[in-house]
């Protein structure tokens, strides 16, 4: 509660500000309601109020028409009469020269002690619960969050473990499936040994691309109609980022009501990249690596007239992948392996016929 006379202190403007900091709290801790003595015109029908003076130890002088006079802050002081020292270290270990300075401003204000009243304990009792009532609450949610999280988390990982089985008996069928059909059709025995590691790493990018395609059918499912470009009669279904294709899709050309060409397996920014299977419009479908939106590294390319190419492409001028190392099967079912180079497929590319429509 406030004194019968007001408290006006004069702040040296080269105040260290740790210590005027330390002391408004020290003077709030003590119930004392100070003024800053340039921002207040005294009522002077009210009783004369008590002069404090702060100053630094730079000060040109030490004011002589105040009740109290400190000399406040870190340095050296010349001697001063009258005048009281004070640190901020008094004021946090409650030493001599802070209790002449409390038992001396108490004095001065006219109050027998500085220490709260009841009525302002009960006040600050009250703020005090309502602040620990407060913490129990956000504790309380924090609590409930944390809770939710773990939930989250372990239902993300149960999803997870059967995805990865899913993923796993989806792979051994395609392996199974793949392994019976090309077993009697394209056997690698029938492929010059010098080729055979070629012809095999193109048939097992050939397979991942599938798996690839098949993920980008469940995505697309998911995903349905995710972006469109009408000016090149194009649409994606799939997962995006930043209106993208990005992860795994389907992109699909038409012409009128057809299909004409499309591509299921995983992008990059927008173009397709990591493994895929594309369809052009020509017929011929690439299983394999792609890189930048383009069929480049090991793979299967199959032609509408049964030929089939094992092995490595890279993008020609135009785009189209161009056979660089592998085996070329010709009639496969006739067990004749002429070598025979299929015409080059036009694979689309999304990105650039989007942006050219």
């Amino acid at each position: 509660m406030a004194g019968d006379r007001q408290l006006l202190v004069y702040w040296d403007a080269e105040l260290d500000g740790h210590f005027r900091r330390r002391l408004e709290r020290a003077l709030g801790e003590l119930n004392v309601a100070a003024s800053d003595i340039s921002q207040v015109d005294h009522d002077p029908d009210a009783p004369a109020p008590v002069r404090l003076a702060l100053v630094s130890a730079t000060a040109a002088s030490v004011p002589g028409d105040h009740d109290i006079v400190v000399l406040a802050g870190p340095g050296e002081f010349p001697k001063a009469a009258g005048a009281l020292r004070l640190e901020a270290s008094d004021i946090e270990n409650g030493t001599r020269r802070w209790t002449a300075f409390v038992d001396q401003l108490r004095a001065k204000l006219g109050r027998a002690s500085l220490a709260l009243a009841p009525e302002d304990l009960e006040v600050r009792l009250n703020e005090t619960a309502h602040r620990a009532e407060e913490a129990e609450r956000a504790l309380a949610d924090m609590e409930r969050q944390r809770n939710d999280a773990l939930r989250a988390a372990k239902h993300a990982e149960t999803s997870l473990v059967s995805e990865r089985a899913r993923a796993a008996n989806l792979e051994q069928s395609v392996e199974r499936l793949t392994a019976l059909s090309e077993s009697s059709a394209f056997a690698l025995s029938m492929i010059p040994v010098d080729l055979q590691p070629i012809a095999s790493s193109g048939r097992s990018h050939a397979w991942r691309a599938r798996l690839a395609a098949a993920r980008a059918v469940e995505a697309a499912a998911e995903h349905a109609d995710a972006l469109s470009w009408p000016k090149a009669h194009a649409s994606y279904s799939g997962e995006t980022r930043n209106r993208l294709p990005h992860g795994h899709g389907v992109i699909v050309f038409r012409e009128g009501a057809k299909d004409i060409a499309s591509y299921a397996g995983s992008f990059e920014e927008g173009r397709r990249s990591g493994h895929g299977v594309a369809t052009s419009d020509g017929g011929h479908v690439w299983s394999g690596q792609w890189r930048e939106g383009e069929a480049c590294g090991l793979g299967v390319l199959e032609a509408p007239d049964g030929t089939r190419f094992e092995g490595e492409v890279v993008p020609d001028v135009a785009g189209s992948p161009r056979q660089v190392r592998g085996w070329t099967w010709d009639q496969p079912r006739t067990g004749q392996l002429t070598p025979h180079r299929a015409v080059a497929p036009a694979l689309p590319s999304p990105v650039g016929r989007a942006a050219g429509g």
